[in-house]
């Protein structure tokens, strides 16, 4: 029998989860299942997968320019992160003090993020580039290979161009899908005129449309209402860009429904979008974006001691919400998104991990949500998100045999080694 050639052949692994599924994603109880292949292996040729079975059966079809041994650790696709806010300027470490204490000044989510916007416009783009090169090194080696990365924090025409050009600059081994966040929170110049600074946002959105491939809008009481996003998403649809929203984080103000009208790709957060406005994002194909590390880090489920009691933690739903999302039929993801004030994690493995210890989520669930799930949000799950012929091959070797000990385990990185392409980037957790 002739072997066929293949320029990687990696062996012998515990398990190989592949996270295959639709193109679509997975929804419903199918995002509760995957099936592991137990000593299996995965054949690479032209930086894509050709095949994922058992060792013995890969190892008698395949002829390798190279072998790699998994040595009995787990073999996943790369992970998946579609929210992020990679470009930005500081650090809210002092703000958040006063958050997990009660004593001090809070400065809210819209008060930080002023904060943000300030540092973000007075830094240059070397600043800029420098920072987002260094997160994104640290995101790979913990093992993300594609990034979503949202404008936000110059909540002015000139900046949020510069944040979108300098995000179409970057160079790396990420996968970096750019997003136009005009409407992030009005800045402080238009608090009292917040039409006004939708009809910037909206003038800005054809130069923003030669950079961006979506143009998301916060559809929330700290952001914008239904009108004003509905203005935007209708002019960034006429040039062709796709939808997101960053829907009823603090409050419902029908951000999940106004997702479900506009066909948008994805409604982020959701944690007051009723249950009628989910089935509607369901039947219009609109996935539901969850975010524990954004509870996790903002104490939503942790109550405050207050003279001698304790005050009752404002979210202690979330893992309801997790629930209502899938019982909907929505697509669900999970993602970090990485920002300087309610959620400064650069890790997916993170995410994951705090997604089954706050929102009690199965192992099967989060793997879906971080993989396959989190590609089919970005318009990629026919070509990344699973170990799947024909798609490109995004690999992660970890430190450990089985699925469940990534999410089991917690506080450090348990990636191995990655591969971008079927090029092996990460070696031994450090740049190849």
């Amino acid at each position: 029998m002739n072997k066929e050639h293949v320029d990687l052949l990696i062996t012998d692994a515990a398990e190989v989860i592949s996270c295959d599924g639709p193109a679509e994603g997975l929804a419903g109880d199918t995002v509760r299942h995957l099936d592991p292949i137990f000593n299996g292996a995965v054949a690479v040729r032209d930086g894509k997968i050709v095949a994922v079975g058992d060792t013995t059966e890969l190892k008698s079809r395949y002829y390798p320019k190279r072998n790699f041994q998994a040595d009995g650790c787990l073999v996943s696709p790369g992970l998946v992160d579609p929210h992020s806010h990679l470009l930005y300027a500081g650090s809210r470490h002092d703000e958040w003090e006063a958050k997990v204490t009660g004593r001090g000044i809070d400065a809210g989510l819209q008060g930080g993020i002023h904060r943000s916007v300030a540092w973000t416009r007075a830094a240059t783009d070397e600043v800029l580039i420098t920072q987002a090169g260094r997160d994104l090194d640290e995101m790979l080696i913990h093992g993300t290979t594609m990034l979503e990365a949202k404008t936000g924090y110059g909540l002015d025409q000139d900046t949020e161009l510069r944040l979108l050009q300098l995000t179409n600059s970057i160079d790396h081994f990420i996968t970096v899908i750019p997003t136009y966040l005009g409407a992030h929170v009005p800045p402080k110049e238009y608090l009292q005129d917040t039409d006004a600074y939708v009809e910037m946002v909206i003038d800005l959105l054809p130069q923003a449309a030669k950079f961006a491939e979506y143009c998301d809008v916060c559809c929330d009481p700290i952001g914008f209402s239904s009108d004003q996003c509905r203005r935007i998403g209708k002019c960034a649809i006429e040039l062709g860009l796709g939808i997101r929203v960053h829907a009823d984080q603090t409050g419902n103000a029908n951000g999940g429904l106004l997702a479900a009208e506009l066909g948008a790709a994805s409604a982020d957060h959701v944690d007051y979008t009723p249950d009628e406005d989910l089935i509607a994002m369901a039947a219009a194909g609109t996935a539901a974006i969850l975010f524990p590390s954004v509870t996790h880090h903002l104490l939503e489920m942790i109550p405050l001691p207050k003279y001698g009691e304790l005050e009752a933690p404002p979210k202690p739903f979330m893992p309801q919400l997790a629930e209502r999302t899938i019982n909907s039929g929505c697509v669900v993801a999970l993602s970090t998104d990485y920002n300087p004030g309610s959620s400064p994690t650069l890790s997916m493995q993170t995410v994951m991990q705090l997604a089954a210890r706050l929102f009690r989520l199965g192992y099967a669930e989060i793997w879906n949500m971080s993989t396959l799930n989190a590609a089919a949000t970005l318009g990629r799950g026919h070509e990344r998100g699973s170990l799947t012929p024909g798609k490109r091959a995004d690999i992660i070797i970890w430190r450990v045999p089985e699925h469940g000990m990534v999410i089991h385990r917690f506080g450090t990185n348990l990636v191995r080694d990655v591969f971008v392409a079927g090029e092996q980037v990460i070696d031994q957790a450090r740049f190849a």
